[in-house]
């Protein structure tokens, strides 16, 4: 595939590509463009030229167009899906739902555009005011950089691109590496509707040299960024500098805490949906299982037994559960952090290894609270780590006790406590009785503490991707 540049299906100027592998095969699947500093000029350039064009549009146009864009993207949601699948080793029982995820969170920002408006204020509400009419009103803040992650590709993508455009801003995708196809061929889809070849560009290549030069160019005046804690701190300290808004959605170690009253086959249920998913590699998927002691031991038996009865292997085969991680450094890094745990004082109960280089097992951890696991350490794949408690206030201690405050969740019967977990967990989300993976697309969603700034929604993202300008009408009356 090609990046999509000005419009047009371009290769890098210097002609340098990369390769896509499958992550269960192992075959590469096909190659992209490694951009260089020239494309990114290139890019850079045709942006400013698309902001003008693209936020002279009515904003009536815009969401006609983009309302296109999202029932193409319907149109073609197997197409999309089966990409997701080859290049990322989703499931094909599971890809799905991040199609109709992406759906959902485009058509919510296309329902938000029609209302999200300014303000007005009471007129001569101070001597200063008196006979004036002030207002306000919502305009683009111009070139925004949309830095998409691997795990939820074309979700993510939507997430940023259509609120970002609907605003009037132009957009510069910058492409994960390990699975850009599938976004690709979404962009594809929007340009064939209507948008314009300047306002929607991709770029691709590695994420740690082209991120350096566009986040530290002064012509980008917004950056949307999910990712890792530390590559967000360089950006939001680059974005900074250069007085740019700036969104970043980070890492986390989202805590679940079970009570002593809950229904432990829901309990079961729930915290193996909110860790299955993409093997484990979803940002706000519940990572620290804080249990009850009384209760732990049955937990902790039911849950290994739920897992045995779950299939790992072949993404494409509808009865797999559990497939591929996104690559074979990646699986790596998870048996080590997994081996470092156990140096810790964990027991594993299940699982604790990798296979055919990509796969790693469903795995359980009876983990001690010290563990970095039970604290700092994000293990991105299919990894439970069970902590127990005695009392409610040291659940909450413990659900506290990390850098990360991204989503959150508890699972039980009293009224009382549940709303006690959810007022002192600081966290961004909490649910009650379901993990911290739940994400309506009209809710706001976003962290708290080194899990991010800002929100992402239908219309917090449209506020995100906007500025206010006021208006006011000296003695207009």
């Amino acid at each position: 595939m090609k990046m999509l540049i000005g419009g047009k299906k371009v290769d890098a100027i210097d002609g340098k590509t990369f390769e896509i592998l499958n992550p269960a095969t192992h075959e590469v699947i096909d190659t992209m463009p490694s951009a260089s500093k020239d494309d990114i000029e290139l890019v850079l350039t045709n942006a400013q030229k698309g902001f003008k064009e693209w936020s002279a549009v009515p904003l009536w146009k815009r969401i006609d167009i983009l309302d296109k864009a999202a029932c193409a993207v319907e149109a073609h949601r197997k197409e999309i899906g089966d990409s997701i699948v080859a290049e990322l080793g989703v499931p094909s029982n599971q890809v799905q739902g991040e199609i109709a995820v992406a759906l959902a969170r485009a058509n919510a920002a296309l329902e938000g555009a029609r209302y999200l408006g300014g303000d007005s204020f009471a007129p001569s509400n101070s001597p200063s005011t008196e006979g004036d009419l002030v207002l306000t009103v919502r305009e683009p803040l111009g070139v925004a950089l949309a830095i998409i992650p691997f795990n939820f590709p074309v979700g993510t993508f939507c997430t940023k691109a259509w609120p970002a455009l609907l605003m009037g801003n132009a957009v510069i995708a910058k492409l994960p590496s390990d699975d850009p196809l599938s976004i690709t061929r979404v962009v594809e889809l929007m340009l064939e509707s209507g948008v314009p070849g300047n306002a929607l560009q991709t770029i691709t290549g590695s994420g740690s040299v082209l991120g350096k030069w566009l986040n530290n160019d002064e012509r980008i005046d917004a950056v949307s960024m999910t990712g890792s804690t530390p590559v967000g701190a360089e950006i939001g300290a680059a974005a900074g500098r250069n007085i740019a808004s700036c969104t970043l959605e980070l890492g986390g170690n989202d805590p679940l805490i079970i009570l002593p009253d809950a229904d432990m086959d829901r309990a079961v249920k729930e915290s193996i949906n909110n860790r299955n998913k993409r093997s484990g590699q979803i940002c706000h998927s519940s990572k620290r299982f804080i249990v009850h002691n009384s209760i732990k031991e049955e937990y902790m038996e039911k849950l290994v037994a739920a897992l045995k009865e779950m299939k790992i292997g072949d993404p494409t085969d509808p009865e797999t559960t559990f497939g591929p991680v996104v690559a074979e450094r990646a699986a790596v890094e998870i048996e080590q952090q997994i081996q470092h745990t156990v140096s810790q004082g964990a027991k594993i109960l299940l699982g604790g290894k990798r296979f055919n280089k990509t796969f790693v097992e469903q795995t359980v951890l009876d983990c001690p609270r010290t563990a970095d696991a039970a604290r700092d350490m994000e293990i991105f794949g299919p990894v439970w780590s069970i902590i127990g408690y005695d009392e409610l206030d040291e659940a909450i201690e413990i659900a506290n006790d990390t850098i990360y405050g991204l989503s959150s969740g508890v699972i039980g019967k009293d009224v009382n406590s549940l709303l006690k977990v959810a007022k002192n967990v600081r966290a961004g989300t909490c649910v009650i009785n379901g993990g911290g993976s739940y994400a309506p697309p009209y809710s706001p969603f976003g962290g708290y503490k080194k899990s991010g700034l800002g929100r992402q929604s239908s219309m917090e993202c449209l506020k995100e991707f906007s500025q206010l300008k006021t208006i006011v009408f000296r003695q207009s009356y």
